[in-house]
């Protein structure tokens, strides 16, 4: 039996790895130093669900994107999405708009305001620039400015007159587009 049994120590010992020496941490090992991270303005993201309903004003920092009911106002940094599913009542002010749900309201745009194929809107649209994807519906107004001029009131530009314009008139036209034939 005692031959049995020395194999089987033997076994142990070859297959079970010498544990490496641990040596205690030294005061002298270099860490990278801490840097509090804060996600930018831009990376934030606030959703509205398809199959929920928000009422009521939404401001702040970041992009709102909506797939579900939304009825008041949005007033933020970033990009406003609505979804093919969303569904606003709303008065939208972000950097960029895209919407390819329904907008019942107006949207102003401080770089950018798109309608999707899929995009239904009733109301006015004011950006530096507008695009309209081919099956997009609009009944409303739009007025495109150069960029340091959208979402100012009044129709000062930088020599009192919009370029083109006589003094005093605003830059809009009516437009209804309906693609479903």
């Amino acid at each position: 039996m005692s031959i049995f049994g020395k194999k089987t120590e033997k076994k142990r010992q070859a297959s079970t790895p010498p544990s490496p020496k641990q040596s205690p941490p030294s005061s002298h090992t270099l860490q990278p130093p801490l840097v509090p991270v804060t996600p930018a303005a831009s990376r934030r993201r606030s959703y509205l669900s398809a199959g929920c309903e928000l009422v009521g004003d939404f401001m702040g920092e970041g992009s709102f994107e909506c797939s579900g009911s939304f009825d008041g106002k949005i007033d933020i940094s970033g990009d406003v999405i609505i979804g093919q599913s969303g569904t606003a009542e709303a008065e939208l002010k972000a950097r960029s708009i895209n919407i390819d749900g329904r907008l019942h309201g107006d949207a102003t745009g401080t770089e950018k305001v798109q309608v999707g194929a899929s995009g239904h809107v009733e109301g006015n649209l004011r950006a530096p620039a507008v695009q309209f994807i081919e099956g997009a519906f609009f009944e409303g107004n739009v007025e495109m400015r150069r960029p340091e001029h959208v979402g100012s009131e009044g129709n000062s530009t930088s020599n009192g007159e919009a370029a083109g314009e006589p003094s005093g008139e605003e830059s809009t036209n009516d437009v209804v587009s309906d693609d479903s034939r």
